[in-house]
């Protein structure tokens, strides 16, 4: 599964000649890179998902630019990058209006609670030791 991106693409880094692409992956914004230069592929902006295994997608790649350009770039069997994250595509080359989203981390939900005695007192915490025994945690 590859995110599937448009872009623009200043042609051999001439911001005269931007070509609008659509349906690119973040493998192929990469091969673009290689080819115009490394701020020539601008206004990337992430429109789904395009459902295909790595060997149908380095075909693709292949067929469309040249078996040599792919296996130079990413070697013989080495794995595609399939999101922008993974291609490491800087945030300045990102389409201005789109806003990535960006995963947060699941915080584990623990809450802590009075600790009582068998009579339903609390317990006070001593201080002699590392764990508080004023608290315990659900």
């Amino acid at each position: 599964m590859f995110e599937k991106c448009s872009c623009t693409v200043a042609i051999g880094g001439d911001i005269r000649s931007v070509v609008p692409k659509t349906m690119v992956t973040p493998a192929e914004i990469m091969l673009l890179q290689s080819i115009h230069g490394d701020d020539a592929v601008t206004n990337i902006r992430v429109n789904g998902e395009l459902d295909a295994t790595m060997d149908q997608e380095r075909n693709r790649l292949g067929e469309f630019y040249g078996d040599g350009k792919v296996v130079g770039l990413f070697n013989q069997f080495g794995d595609l990058p399939n999101t922008l994250e993974a291609a490491r595509v800087p945030a300045e080359l990102l389409d201005p209006t789109f806003k990535p989203e960006k995963k947060k981390p699941v915080k584990k939900k623990t809450t802590r609670k009075r600790a009582r005695d068998e009579n339903g007192h609390f317990i006070a915490d001593d201080p002699s030791t590392e764990k508080n025994e004023a608290y315990v945690e659900e």
